[in-house]
């Protein structure tokens, strides 16, 4: 099926799954993966002083610049559950707006995930790894413009009507 501008849609998911289904799947394990994040942050923050010096407690993890990093993924995390959530709730409610926001964020981390990976990609030339670092960055790409590509068909075929 193709759309007006003569892009092709998906009509189903992996084979075995409506569209509306495998968007569900996709904002189910983001909004798991969201929230785990979150909850693991929260975790190391609240970790009580006389803990941080024991001798399992490595003592990289508390110092100011992994802090901030703890920081910064808890709220990319928190980002990405609401996200999920608007894509559970657009799918529900039949919202294309909802749908195209958790697209433009899949969209967005897709592309800095790929750069990130293109740039692992880039500084293994001339190495033994070359192989593996492309390898990856072929199959990691390819299946997050898939997803990305069933996200897409569902909010095309909400906005025409075909659901």
């Amino acid at each position: 099926m193709e759309d007006g501008r003569g892009a092709k849609l998906a009509t189903g998911c992996l084979g075995c799954f409506t569209l509306a289904q495998g968007v569900n799947i996709i904002a189910g394990i983001d909004l798991f993966q969201g929230i785990l994040t979150v909850a693991l942050g929260l975790l190391v923050f609240m970790m009580p002083e006389h803990f941080r010096g024991h001798a399992l407690a490595h003592h990289y993890l508390y110092n100011e610049t992994t802090m901030l990093a703890v920081f910064v993924m808890s709220s990319i995390g928190g980002v990405s559950a609401y996200f999920a959530w608007c894509a559970l709730r657009g799918v529900r409610n039949v919202d294309a707006k909802l749908l195209w926001r958790f697209f433009l964020w899949k969209a967005g981390r897709a592309f800095f995930f790929s750069l990130l990976l293109f740039s692992d990609l880039w500084k293994t030339i001339g190495t033994p790894v070359l192989g593996n670092y492309f390898t990856l960055f072929v199959v990691a790409t390819t299946w997050r413009v898939y997803l990305l590509w069933i996200i897409f068909s569902l909010h095309e075929r909400i906005m025409s009507n075909d659901v």
